[in-house]
């Protein structure tokens, strides 16, 4: 079972490079065929994860989920027909899946403290929460490499300034959850609601009130557009950092086909 969870997600990521190709090429259809196709076997994969290790949650599973959310996330772009921004969120998920099956966490068989509500709303939660930072600080670089300003205050704000904002919003309100989950798993796991072992944890409170900041930012007025990119691009670095890095692994070459 478990080289078939492996195998469904490699799959997804071989399909995932033809889709770069044809989107490069400008071949649309070709791109949403491989692309869907390669979603698809990535959901494939995370379901059969979590089916697997059901009632205890699977270690180390965020980093696919957050492949996933972020391709989902590339999908309902591409619906609202926003293609430049799309195609940018969908090389991320690319990158973000690559890295993933380079750098596996270490899977190993998940303890009795796992089979809790929370922790599958910790991780849920927390998911989509890292997918929505990464995607929006890959636009916010993206529109800040393409000069993308307009009027530079934040009281005339256009499409892709809302799109930016409303990602870290949906990412701060799940990042919140999480964090309240996880510390209802902590405390009926270990009697404490910080599971100070975990370095995952601090990582991620530091991430929240980054966001927190930038979010004030907004409140704050008077802050020019091309400094918010930079902040909401910086947002995706640490996120990337203190959030996503401590759930993977070391570098296994060998370990790619099963």
């Amino acid at each position: 079972m478990k080289n078939i969870i492996h195998n469904l997600f490699f799959a997804g990521c071989i399909l995932y490079i033809p889709a770069v190709a044809a989107a490069l090429a400008g071949w649309k259809m070709a791109r949403n065929v491989f692309y869907l196709t390669a979603v698809t076997f990535v959901f494939l994969s995370a379901a059969a994860r979590i089916y697997y290790n059901w009632p205890l949650m699977c270690l180390f599973q965020e980093p696919y989920l957050i492949s996933l959310f972020i391709a989902v996330i590339a999908f309902c772009l591409c619906v609202r027909r926003n293609e430049k921004s799309a195609v940018a969120v969908g090389g991320i998920a690319v990158a973000v899946s690559i890295f993933t099956l380079l750098f596996p966490g270490d899977i190993y068989t998940s303890f009795l403290k796992t089979n809790s509500l929370f922790a599958y709303l910790f991780s849920l939660f927390s998911s989509f929460a890292r997918a929505a930072y990464l995607a929006s600080a890959v636009l916010a670089a993206l529109f800040l490499a393409a000069g993308r300003f307009g009027v530079d205050r934040l009281n005339h704000e256009n499409d892709d300034d809302l799109l930016i904002r409303n990602l870290i919003i949906a990412g701060f309100a799940c990042q919140s959850a999480a964090m309240f989950c996880g510390g209802l798993w902590s405390y009926v796991g270990w009697g404490s609601p910080v599971q100070w072992e975990s370095y995952l944890l601090p990582g991620m409170a530091g991430v929240w009130f980054y966001y927190s900041f930038y979010l004030h930012l907004h409140l704050a007025g008077g802050v020019s557009r091309r400094g918010i990119l930079y902040a909401a691009a910086l947002g995706g670095v640490l996120s990337f950092i203190f959030t996503f890095l401590p759930d993977t692994g070391t570098f296994n070459f060998r370990g790619i086909i099963r």
